[in-house]
């Protein structure tokens, strides 16, 4: 079976499309139907935006780019310096071609396979990383519905994911999932020590010929001791006319 994340994402990235009412049933099968269904939420053509990365913090200033993606490609391209009138320097793709998703960078015409152990690193300085836009945790086993709560939108299925590989810089994830839109809302990342180290809120979408899509969110990042501050970086997403 194909595998289709989810980006938001960069997370994200990614359609509120419609979702049918998930009918009760044992706890780990509805939460897996439910983040099945977001893994799948990919439009058949392709679509293009325009954006903007702004990291919060002293010395970084805003990170144009460009967004496309479709069921089988998503792409992010980044300007030399930072300046969207110069040529493009770094491309990010997610393939879903094949069985696995295979993350390649492109930076001044070298392109290399970015591997999991590599996924934890951050995209050109910001608070999103390679492993934010893969959403390796849609596919960890037995994840958990743990409640219906508010989040951004209406009501939304809070829905636990436990990783297997304890190696990984991400333990557990939980993620909000919109009752209305059938995407991801909200997400929060804890390490082994049950430490939140990463979180992304939708902060508001944008219709698009009837359909919806993220227009802007945020990402932290949180230190590991308590002596530091937490940073950011906010997203925002315009269609290319």
């Amino acid at each position: 079976m194909k595998l289709i994340h989810l980006l938001t994402y960069l997370f994200a990235l990614m359609p509120l499309t419609a979702q049918e009412v998930i009918p009760q049933g044992e706890n780990s099968k509805q939460a897996s139907k439910i983040l099945s269904q977001v893994r799948y939420a990919y439009p058949q053509k392709t679509l293009n935006f325009r954006g903007e990365i702004r990291p919060r913090r002293i010395g970084f200033n805003m990170i144009p780019l460009n967004l496309s993606f479709n069921s089988q490609l998503i792409k992010f391209e980044f300007f030399k310096e930072n300046n969207s009138k110069k040529e493009i320097d770094e491309t990010i793709s997610l393939d879903f071609s094949e069985d696995k998703i295979n993350v390649l960078r492109s930076f001044e015409s070298l392109t290399k396979e970015i591997k999991n152990d590599d996924l934890s690193n951050s995209i050109r300085g910001t608070d999103i990383s390679y492993d934010d836009i893969v959403m390796r945790f849609l596919d960890w086993p037995d994840p958990v519905l743990l409640k219906v709560e508010k989040a951004k939108g209406g009501k939304a299925w809070k829905i636990r994911c436990a990783n297997p590989n304890k190696t990984q810089l991400y333990s557990i994830v939980d993620v909000w999932v919109s009752q209305r839109s059938g995407a991801i809302v909200r997400m929060n990342a804890y390490n082994q020590k049950r430490r939140i180290i990463k979180s992304f809120e939708v902060d508001s979408i944008q219709q698009i010929k009837g359909d919806w899509f993220v227009e802007t969110m945020i990402v932290r990042t949180y230190p590991v001791d308590a002596k530091s501050k937490p940073t950011s970086s906010f997203l925002k997403l315009v269609p290319k006319k």
